[in-house]
């Protein structure tokens, strides 16, 4: 992969990846980031999430315009600062979001999976993902 500045989403066929810098450390950052209550407020097209079991979530979400409602895993590695979640389903969604060190601040980088999803929705979803994560932990 080649290096590329903060905020410009890369597409490789059905996998994307985004990052951006945080002001706050990573740990405050994926604490924050890695709370399911939390989730809505940082995924664009999610309504609404509830732990139901220690790996699985149930989700309402936006997709196209449509109001879409499931279970999904959801796995924490609080030592890697990492969380990877996926849908059982035909478009095989998962994704990861991975908090680093960066400075005084953070580098969060998130990477999504889909085969169903066309390339523009899910890249601008990605961005306005990572928007809002900077709107409420703040862009470096």
């Amino acid at each position: 992969m080649t290096a590329r500045a903060a905020g410009t989403p890369a597409y490789m066929g059905d996998d994307f990846e985004d990052r951006i810098l945080l002001t706050i450390g990573p740990d405050a950052a994926f604490t924050y980031l890695s709370d399911v209550q939390n989730l809505p407020g940082h995924f664009a097209a999610l309504r609404d999430a509830r732990l139901v079991a220690s790996d699985r979530v149930e989700v309402t979400a936006d997709v196209g315009g449509t109001r879409v409602e499931g279970e999904a895993w959801l796995h924490l590695d609080n030592a890697a600062r990492r969380m990877t979640w996926g849908a059982p389903g035909p478009g095989d969604y998962r994704g990861e979001l991975t908090v680093h060190d960066a400075g005084p601040g953070s580098e969060v980088v998130v990477r999504l999976h889909t085969e169903q999803a066309g390339g523009v929705d899910v890249q601008q979803g990605l961005r306005d993902s990572l928007q809002l994560i900077g709107e409420r932990l703040g862009q470096a």
